[in-house]
């Protein structure tokens, strides 16, 4: 499968964006904000520049606020969307007149100075927004000679921009997911949406769209599994091991992610996106299955979400291949890289994100922070190296040193090595088997009849070996 190949990347890629964390606005009534989101209107396109810097785009929107008889109208600055290069804008905005100007920010002071590149407010780029209304394929291209003329009806001036990572912000809190019910075939799990995650965050935002699926309608009778992707993933990704599930016990639940933003703002994101779920549903307690750097990704979630009052229990947690101890090559595009991003400097080794994972005082190492009680983590770790595959001991992809990190196996219940590559795995029946005996027995309904054909789990769990 070409999105399970691009795992192997690890060494290759080059993550040019930074999710952060949702808002308080994400602890509302879900169905309070869709209808919310629903009434407003939608104004949409792409932004590009005729001079080249590798200089932020900022589209201002401006609303137009009234017009006295006889007099020009007169306007006023509505909102700003913040681009680190060409690429894919969107406001949400409530019903009204408004229209568009954009500019280069050339001196990256987040204002618009007046020699600095600008798209003047025209007549073609006035909108008359309705509620509901989409207004899209609007295309700015701001010229490398265009100014702001003398009477433009607004002061710009008074703008100070958000940053790129606020922008980032913002956009994330308006674009989740939450408890979506779709496919693993859905065209947002696409290879090429996955690109754009790594190197088009905007139009993976709203392409892709972030968040928690179900792939059946919620049922209450059935505990929900959580399944984390990896870098350069998706929950296509799981395909198997979802089709393997018991599916009369177990209700599979996905969350997709851009994988190249900051580790801390998506563990950050998964726990607002499942205490929201909660305050919904209800439910009680559910199971966390992640591969790779979603591992990484979801020990951080499983920490803010329990110390954080998240309310559920969580009786099983299972990883798959994870970089516990990060990336050799990571660490290496922090070193060598003209422009060093964000996700390399949580996959290094050794990083702030990977120790704090582990530690209390990250800096020191002194206090090791645990995960809580009640949660068995169960690791699963990948040894068949490829045929071309050379130096340390590894899955094709992540070394199994920094699969087997001291910290990493001090916490966990039990570990469980397959001789699978590192997307391999996923494919793997006997890994089926495995996963889906730790869920019956966390469900509190395992039968140890059943370690006939769960043969790993008879003789590394509590079931007595199975003849």
């Amino acid at each position: 499968m070409p999105a399970l190949a691009s795992e192997k990347s690890l060494t290759r890629l080059a993550l040019l964006l930074a999710v952060l964390s949702l808002q308080g606005c994400m602890f509302f009534d879900v169905a309070k904000q869709r209808e919310i989101i629903e009434s407003y209107c939608v104004i949409e396109g792409e932004a590009a520049a005729e001079r080249r810097d590798a200089a932020p785009l900022i589209v201002v929107l401006v609303r137009q606020t009234g017009e006295d008889p006889g007099q020009r109208a007169s306007w006023e600055l509505a909102d700003h969307f913040v681009l680190e290069e060409p690429g894919h804008w969107r406001f949400r905005v409530a019903a009204g007149n408004y229209g568009l100007v954009a500019f280069q920010d050339i001196d990256r002071d987040l204002k618009h100075e007046p020699d600095e590149p600008y798209l003047r407010l025209e007549a073609e780029r006035l909108v008359t927004c309705r509620a509901g209304e989409p207004h899209a394929n609007f295309v700015l291209d701001v010229p490398a000679d265009g100014r702001p003329r003398s009477d433009e009806p607004f002061d710009l001036s008074s703008l100070q921009a958000r940053s790129v990572d606020d922008q980032l912000r913002v956009t994330l809190g308006a674009v989740t997911a939450f408890g979506e019910v779709t496919t693993l075939s859905d065209p947002r799990f696409a290879d090429a949406v996955v690109a754009d995650g790594l190197w088009r965050p905007f139009d993976f935002l709203f392409k892709g769209r972030p968040g928690v699926y179900f792939l059946e309608p919620y049922d209450a009778h059935k505990l929900p599994v959580l399944f984390v992707h990896g870098i350069q993933g998706s929950p296509a990704n799981f395909r198997a091991l979802i089709e393997g599930l018991d599916r009369e016990r177990f209700q599979p639940w996905v969350y997709y992610y851009p994988s190249g933003g900051a580790l801390d703002a998506i563990a950050d994101h998964l726990t607002q996106t499942l205490r929201t779920l909660q305050l919904e549903y209800g439910f009680e307690r559910f199971a966390v299955v992640a591969h790779s750097m979603g591992g990484l990704v979801s020990r951080g979630f499983l920490l803010r979400y329990t110390e954080g009052g998240g309310k559920a229990a969580i009786p099983l947690y299972v990883t798959i291949s994870t970089p516990w101890g990060g990336h050799k090559a990571a660490e290496l595009g922090v070193k060598t890289a003209p422009a060093v991003v964000k996700v390399w400097i949580d996959m290094a080794p050794d990083s702030p994100y990977q120790r704090a994972l582990f530690y209390d005082d990250p800096e020191t190492k002194r206090s090791p922070h645990a995960l809580p009680q009640g949660i068995a983590h169960h690791l699963l770790f990948t040894f068949r190296q490829g045929s071309m595959t050379m130096g340390e001991a590894n899955d094709g992809s992540v070394t199994v040193a920094s699969q087997l990190l001291p910290e990493a196996q001090r916490d966990a219940t039990r570990l469980y090595g397959f001789d699978e590559t590192h997307t391999g795995v996923l494919q793997s029946a006997e890994a089926s088997a495995l996963v889906n005996g730790l869920l019956r027995q966390a469900l509190g309904g395992y039968d140890c009849r059943d370690a006939a054909a769960d043969g790993r789990v008879a003789a590394l769990s509590r079931c007595p070996a199975t003849p």
